[in-house]
C-alpha cells in the first residue's frame, strides 16, 4: 500500500543505494579474507606439520566445503564428497609425516567409512 514516489523518498532519505553499496563490498572483504586465511592456513601446516596447524586447515577446508555446497544446494550437502576430501587431504600429511600412520588409516579404513556411513544414513 506504499505508494513508488513514497518508496523512493524513502530511498534517497536513507541512503540505500549507498548502504546497500557498502554491505556489499563488506561482504566481498569477507569473502577475500577468508580465502587469504584458508591458503595462510594450509601453508602454515604444509611447512609447520604441527598436528594442530593441520587440524586446524581440515576443519576450515570442511567448513569452506560444507558453505559451497550449502550455496549450490541447501538441501544436498555432498558429505561423502566431503569426507573423502577430508581423508585425501589426512592421507597425503600422513604419507609425509608418519608413514606408518597411513598404513593404520588404511587398516581400519573400510571401519571409519562404514561408522561415517552410519553416522549421516539420515541426512543422506
Amino acid at each position: 500500500g506504499v505508494s513508488e514516489s513514497q518508496l523512493k523518498r524513502w530511498a534517497a532519505d536513507g541512503d540505500w543505494a549507498q548502504r546497500k553499496k557498502e554491505y556489499r563490498k563488506s561482504f566481498s572483504n569477507i569473502r577475500e579474507n577468508t580465502v587469504k586465511l584458508r591458503k595462510a592456513l594450509i601453508e602454515k601446516a604444509l611447512s609447520s606439520l604441527d598436528p594442530q596447524d593441520i587440524y586446524a586447515a581440515v576443519r576450515l577446508e570442511s567448513v569452506s566445503a560444507r558453505t559451497a555446497a550449502k550455496k549450490e544446494s541447501t538441501a544436498d550437502v555432498d558429505r561423502p564428497r566431503i569426507f573423502l576430501e577430508d581423508m585425501e587431504f589426512i592421507a597425503k600429511v600422513l604419507k609425509e609425516i608418519d608413514p606408518e600412520g597411513l598404513k593404520i588409516l588404511a587398516e581400519h579404513f573400510d571401519v571409519i567409512a562404514q561408522r561415517f556411513k552410519e553416522a549421516h544414513e539420515a541426512a543422506a
